[in-house]
């Protein structure tokens, strides 16, 4: 089984802090697979420059959820994150989307994301991933979405 987690950012460097909070989050995690990067305008709060997103794939770790997520949470204060504007702009954000099959609900993280097949910037890049293999025979996968992401084009 396998720990998802989804990578954003829309300030500063946007491609390459992805790729450094990638290589973060492998020095504690059994890295997997990653997905290309991917555009997209923002959604919700969209006064604000279009986000990079990344969906990285790693070994279940021997934690909690809540301690998974709370040391993503750390990792995007290093990285400079400001909750200043809810759903604004940020250097980087970090959200556990998987965790195996499992469903978990705390104060501080649900799993799965609850919107999560929503968002083409989760789910297109979420299929170029081994594990997708898993989660296609437990969810019915969206086709199309309002908003569309696209792959960085290097």
């Amino acid at each position: 089984m396998s720990l998802i987690i989804a990578s954003g950012s829309n300030i500063g460097n946007s491609p390459q802090t992805l790729r450094d909070a990638c290589a973060e989050l492998s020095v504690h995690f059994s890295h997997i697979a990653s997905s290309r990067i991917y555009t997209s305008p923002a959604v919700e709060y969209e006064n604000q420059p279009d986000f990079y997103n990344q969906v990285i794939e790693f070994s279940l770790p021997d934690l909690k959820p809540d301690e998974v997520m709370k040391y993503l949470l750390e990792i995007e204060k290093k990285f400079g994150r400001h909750r200043d504007i809810p759903k604004g702009p940020r250097t980087l954000d970090l959200d556990i989307i998987f965790w195996g099959t499992t469903s978990f609900h705390s104060e501080i993280v649900t799993i799965p994301h609850p919107r999560w097949f929503e968002r083409s910037f989760v789910v297109k890049p979420l299929q170029e991933l081994p594990f997708f293999q898993t989660i296609r025979k437990c969810f019915t996968i969206p086709q199309s979405f309002t908003v569309d992401a696209a792959p960085l084009q290097d």
